[in-house]
C-alpha cells in the first residue's frame, strides 16, 4: 500500500511538471503572437524596407538690395554604390585597385584625386548601404562620357548631379559669408534632435553667416523609400517625400561698400609697405593686415567688413585638403581664416580718448565744479611728470613730446594731446568724491570688454584693464604677471587706449556709433530678413537690439564732436592732410586718429570716423597693423571711403572679377619643389 502511495505520487508530481512547462510554453506563444504581433511585424517591414535620405538645397544669402551673394549650383560628383562596395568589393586588395584606376582616371582628366582619398572614403563607416558614396566633385561633362562607355570596368561607379555653393562675387565677403563642410561628431551629436535630420555625412555651416543662420539656411531633407531582399537588392521603389528648400538670408552687407572698403584696405596696406619705419627699425613697415569696418549707426547694421589676409571660400566647395587647411590658419600667413573685425584684439590708442572725455564729464571731473571746466585750458610742454612719483616711470609724454600749449578738451581731440588725458588719469586717480574705476565703467558702458553680440561665431570679449582684473591675474598666473598691484601709470595708460587694453575694430564701430546717433548702443546686426524661396514672402525680420542707452545731452555730447570735427580739418587736427582734398564743407566729417604700439612690432595705425557729422549716416573704423601713425595711412583709406560715398561714386561691384582681393601668397610653393611635379605625383598616390 506504502509503495503504490509513492508511485502515485511521484506520477502526480510528474504530472505537475509537464503542465507546468506546457502552461510556460503556450504562455510564451501567446506572448510572441498575440501580444507582441505588432512589434513583430514593425521589425519584419524595416528588414525589408529602407528609407533614403534626399538633401534639401540650402538657402541663399543676398545683400541688403537683394543682389545674390551665395548661390547653389550643380556640380557633378563621382559616386561609387556602397552596396557594391559591401558585396563585390570584399577585400582590401579590390578596394585598392578601384581607388587606383579611378584616381589615375580623375587625374588624367584634370581633376587631381589621390587614390587613398578614395579608398578612405569608401571604407568610412558613416556611410549605409544604401547611400552612394562621393570621392570626387566638379568632374567635367566629358570625363562623365568617358566613365560611361567604360562602365563594365567601373562598376558601381557613377556620375551625379549634386548641388553645391556658388559664389557669384568671388573671394568679396569671404569673412562674412564663412563657409560650409562636412558635418563632424560633435556637430551631429549637437543636432541629434534636430527637425532638419541631419546625416554623417551632410555638409553644415562652418564660419560666418552660413554657421551664425545654419537653422535658417538649412531645408528640411525629403526621402525615397526602398523594398530590398535579404540580400539587400532593390525590389520596389516606395514613396518619395519632397524636400523643402532653406529659406534664404537678406543681410544688412551692401556689396558695393564691401568690395570698395576690400579695396581701399588692400590699397591702404600696399602704401604703407612704400614708407620707412623711421621710429622703429629703419626698413619698410611690413603692414601685413587690416581691417575696415562700415556700420550704419542708427541700430548698428554692419554694412561692410572687410578682413586681410582674406581667403577664398571656393575652396571648400569641393573639399579643403589637410595641407591647405593648415596655411589658413597659421599665424605666420596670417591666419586669413581670422575675422580681424571680430577676432582682432588691438590696444585702441587716441580713438579711445573720446570715451575717456565722456568718463570724465559723467563722473563730475569736466564740470563747472569739477577739476576742469569744457574751457579750462590746461597748457600742454609735451610731457606729464605724475604727482608724488617716488619711483618707477614718472614722466609721460606725447608722441615725439611734441609740445600743444594751452588746449581745453576740444583742442585736446582735435590735436590729440595725451598730457591732457593724463592729466584727466591723474584726476581719476585723486579727485574727491570720484570712483577709481569710473574710467573703465565709462567705456564698458560703451560696450568695450564684452562681445557687442553681432550674429557671428568666434567673437572676442576684448579687455579693459582694472586694479581687480590686474591682481586677479598675478594670483592666477604669477609668472606670466609678475606685479599685482596697480599704479596711476596704470590709469594714465588706460587713458590714452594703451597698456593691456584689447579692443575689436567692431567695438570701437559700434561705441563710435553711440556718439553718432545721440547715446543708444545696440547689438550690431548682420542680417535683415528671413524669405521664403517659394513665395519670396518674408517670414521674419530682424529688428535691431537695444543694449544701452547712455546718458548723452548735448552738453556732453557737443564738445566731444566738436573735438572730433577739427581733426580732419583744423590746421592742427591729426588728420588734416588726409583729408585736404576732402569736400569737408558739403559732407562733414567727424572722427580721430589713433596710433598704438606693440612690443616688438612698429606702429599699428587706427582711424575711426563718422559722417556726415550733423546727422550721421555711416561710421567707419580702419585698424593696419604694422603700418606707422593713424593720421598717415589709416586716415586715408577711410577718407577714400567717405569720399565715395560723398560724392555719391561707390562704384558698381562687378561679379567674379575680384580675385585679386585675396592674398596672393596664401598657398605658398617652396622654392625646391616644382608645382607641376608635385601635382603629377599627388594625382596618383599609391600606398605603400
Amino acid at each position: 500500500m506504502a509503495v503504490q502511495d509513492s508511485q502515485r505520487f511521484r506520477l502526480n508530481l510528474l504530472g505537475i511538471v509537464v503542465l507546468s512547462l506546457f502552461a510556460a510554453l503556450f504562455a510564451r506563444l501567446y506572448y510572441l503572437q498575440v501580444l507582441t504581433e505588432a512589434e513583430f511585424q514593425e521589425a519584419a517591414r524595416t528588414n525589408v524596407e529602407r528609407v533614403i535620405p534626399i538633401q534639401a538645397p540650402r538657402g541663399r544669402i543676398l545683400d541688403t538690395e537683394g543682389r545674390v551673394l551665395v548661390d547653389n549650383q550643380t556640380t557633378l560628383v563621382v559616386t561609387v554604390d556602397a552596396f557594391v562596395v559591401r558585396d563585390q568589393l570584399t577585400s582590401p586588395e579590390l578596394r585598392q585597385d578601384l581607388s587606383l584606376r579611378l584616381a589615375r582616371a580623375l587625374s588624367e582628366s584634370g581633376r587631381l584625386t589621390k587614390a587613398a582619398d578614395i579608398r578612405a572614403e569608401l571604407e568610412d563607416s558613416k556611410y549605409g548601404p544604401f547611400d552612394k558614396i562621393p570621392v570626387a566633385e566638379g568632374v567635367t561633362q566629358e570625363f562623365k562620357v568617358w566613365l560611361l562607355e567604360r562602365q563594365a570596368d567601373f562598376t558601381g561607379v557613377e556620375i551625379q548631379p549634386v548641388t553645391v555653393r556658388y559664389y557669384p562675387y568671388g573671394v568679396a565677403a569671404a569673412h562674412v559669408l564663412g563657409y560650409i563642410g562636412p558635418i563632424n561628431e560633435s556637430e551631429l551629436e549637437l543636432r541629434a534632435s534636430s527637425l532638419k535630420a541631419y546625416q554623417p555625412f551632410d555638409d553644415i555651416g562652418k564660419a560666418g553667416v552660413e554657421l551664425a543662420f545654419e537653422d535658417v539656411l538649412r531645408g528640411v531633407p525629403g526621402n525615397q523609400r526602398l523594398v530590398v531582399d535579404a540580400r539587400g537588392n532593390i525590389v520596389e521603389y516606395g514613396e518619395v517625400t519632397s524636400p523643402e528648400p532653406g529659406n534664404d538670408i537678406q543681410l544688412t552687407i551692401d556689396i558695393d561698400l564691401q568690395v570698395m572698403a576690400e579695396q581701399e584696405l588692400v590699397a591702404g596696406l600696399e602704401r604703407a609697405r612704400l614708407e620707412i619705419d623711421s621710429n622703429g627699425t629703419g626698413d619698410f613697415f611690413n603692414a601685413p593686415a587690416g581691417v575696415t569696418v562700415i556700420l550704419d549707426p542708427d541700430g548698428s547694421a554692419v554694412l561692410a567688413m572687410a578682413s586681410y589676409p582674406s581667403y577664398d571660400p571656393r575652396d571648400f566647395v569641393e573639399g579643403i585638403s589637410a595641407e591647405q587647411f593648415e596655411v589658413l590658419v597659421d599665424e605666420s600667413a596670417g591666419a586669413p581664416l581670422n575675422n580681424r573685425a571680430i577676432q582682432g584684439l588691438y590696444a585702441p590708442g587716441s580713438t579711445f580718448k573720446p570715451f575717456t572725455a565722456y568718463a570724465a564729464m559723467n563722473a563730475g571731473l569736466i564740470s563747472d565744479r569739477g577739476a576742469l571746466t569744457q574751457f579750462s585750458p590746461l597748457n600742454d610742454p609735451g610731457f606729464f611728470v605724475l604727482p608724488g612719483c617716488d619711483g618707477g616711470k614718472c614722466e609721460f609724454q606725447n608722441a615725439n613730446r611734441t609740445p600743444y600749449g594751452p588746449v581745453d578738451l576740444r583742442a585736446a581731440i582735435t590735436v590729440s594731446s595725451d598730457v591732457y588725458f593724463y592729466q584727466l588719469a591723474w584726476f581719476f586717480e585723486s579727485f574727491a568724491g570720484v570712483r577709481r574705476e569710473s574710467l573703465q565703467e565709462g567705456a564698458e558702458a560703451f560696450g568695450f570688454g564684452t562681445r557687442t553680440g553681432v550674429p557671428l561665431a568666434y567673437e572676442a570679449d576684448g579687455l579693459i584693464p582694472t586694479p581687480s582684473l590686474k591682481e586677479q591675474r598675478h594670483e592666477d598666473f604669477p609668472e606670466a604677471f609678475p606685479e599685482g598691484r596697480w599704479f596711476a601709470g596704470d590709469t594714465l595708460n588706460t587713458a590714452i587706449g594703451q597698456g593691456d587694453m584689447g579692443v575689436t575694430p567692431l567695438q570701437i564701430a559700434n561705441a563710435y556709433a553711440v556718439f553718432a546717433n545721440g547715446g543708444s548702443l545696440y547689438s550690431p546686426s548682420i542680417a535683415k530678413a528671413s524669405i521664403n524661396p517659394g513665395t519670396l514672402q518674408v517670414e521674419l525680420d530682424y529688428e535691431p537690439r537695444l543694449l544701452n542707452r547712455l546718458y548723452m545731452p548735448a552738453a556732453v555730447r557737443d564738445p566731444i564732436i566738436d573735438g572730433l570735427k577739427g581733426v580732419p580739418i583744423d590746421d592742427r587736427g591729426t588728420a588734416r592732410e588726409a583729408f585736404e582734398t576732402f569736400p569737408n564743407a558739403q559732407y562733414p566729417i567727424a572722427g580721430k586718429t589713433g596710433t598704438s604700439e606693440k612690443t616688438g612690432k612698429s606702429d599699428f595705425a587706427l582711424f575711426a570716423a563718422f559722417g556726415p557729422a550733423d546727422d550721421p549716416d555711416y561710421v567707419i573704423v580702419t585698424v593696419l597693423e604694422e603700418a606707422g601713425f593713424g593720421g598717415e595711412v589709416a586716415a586715408p583709406v577711410v577718407k577714400q571711403l567717405f569720399e565715395a560715398i560723398a560724392l555719391d561714386a561707390v562704384p558698381t561691384a562687378v561679379p567674379e572679377d575680384l580675385d585679386y582681393l585675396r592674398q596672393p601668397n596664401v598657398l605658398p610653393v617652396s622654392s625646391d619643389e616644382d608645382p607641376a611635379t608635385d601635382q603629377q605625383a599627388l594625382a596618383v598616390d599609391q600606398e605603400n
